[in-house]
């Protein structure tokens, strides 16, 4: 009886080794503490203001935040579209309706010169707006914007939500207050955001890593998020992110680009599999930033696998 006690008391004590080493370990390939941010130096040009910061999707929490710059805010570039994105599927979700801008070119005949027998054509441009009605066609539109960075739709889209909002006519300063006023109706702390366009062509938008990825949490339990998320470009497959280095399905992103910016910001799944946010920007005090390696798709790399770089790393 006692020999029985003492081996159903080992084999209880195996099980639970085995149950706590395997809560313990992580899954492999992850590594849970170690700093994403550190990882991404090599890579980032020099004299550089950068933060990055990772949310998890399910609880909220923030998982990293790293850079020299973390709450500063930064230059977002066309991160700025994923604020019109949430704008206008919010505003269409409660039943508001936006207007698209339609270019027609029109081919004209003209007579050339006295003594010349030959015609010269030439094209007019018209432009005028029609409603968009249609859920799908909406999609379409913000769809395209997204996946090519259209900044003509994006500044013409935040531009009439501010006419719908504020009324007649539709500009830029009432697009802007269109978009704060989305902002501010969700749980985010405004004094980390300046608006200043709806495309991010100018500078003088200013936005934190924080913000950005707090937002695409908040964007996530709205019931338009799955069309918002689809709106995204999928890493290596389509638009501006199919020369980015790096194909993962899971993950939807959207660029920002200027001569001294580069950011990205989306959803993914890191190592471990959790569905995260992020929001990753550079602005680089000289020169241009386009060309580095890191917006060749290491960030996402390190992100979706959780591990330091295979090859050699060679500061630029």
């Amino acid at each position: 009886m006692v020999f029985l006690r003492k081996t159903l008391l080992k084999v209880i004590v195996a099980i639970v080794l085995i149950i706590f080493s395997t809560v313990a370990s992580p899954v492999q390939g992850y590594e849970p503490d170690r700093d994403l941010g550190k990882l991404l130096e090599p890579f980032l040009p020099e004299n550089t203001e950068w933060a990055l910061t990772v949310i998890d999707l399910e609880t909220g929490k923030q998982m990293l935040e790293s850079g020299n710059s973390l709450r500063e805010r930064l230059v977002p570039a066309s991160l700025m579209k994923l604020l019109i994105t949430g704008a206008v599927l919010d505003y269409a979700d409660q039943g508001g309706t936006v207007r698209k801008v339609v270019t027609v070119r029109k081919a004209v005949t003209v007579k050339g010169k006295k003594r010349r027998k030959s015609r010269k054509k030439t094209y007019k441009v018209a432009r005028h707006s029609v409603e968009i009605r249609n859920k799908q066609e909406l999609f379409n539109i913000l769809h395209d914007m997204n996946v090519h960075s259209r900044n003509v739709t994006a500044q013409n889209l935040a531009n009439c939500l501010g006419e719908r909002r504020f009324g007649s006519p539709g500009t830029r300063a009432k697009g802007n207050r269109a978009v704060s006023s989305f902002l501010n109706s969700l749980d985010l702390p405004s004094e980390e955001a300046i608006i200043a366009d709806g495309c991010g062509l100018t500078r003088e938008n200013r936005i934190t890593t924080h913000f950005i990825a707090h937002y695409l949490y908040q964007v996530s339990k709205k019931p338009w998020f799955d069309s918002f998320r689809d709106t995204l470009p999928r890493p290596g497959l389509e638009g501006t992110v199919k020369r980015i280095g790096y194909t993962d399905q899971r993950f939807r992103v959207k660029t920002g680009r200027l001569n001294d910016v580069f950011a990205l910001a989306g959803y993914g799944v890191n190592a471990a599999g959790r569905e995260i946010s992020f929001a990753f920007i550079v602005n680089s005090k000289k020169g241009m930033v386009s060309d580095r390696r890191h917006s060749r798709g290491e960030l996402l790399r390190l992100l979706a696998e959780g591990s330091p770089p295979q090859s050699d790393v060679v500061r630029q």
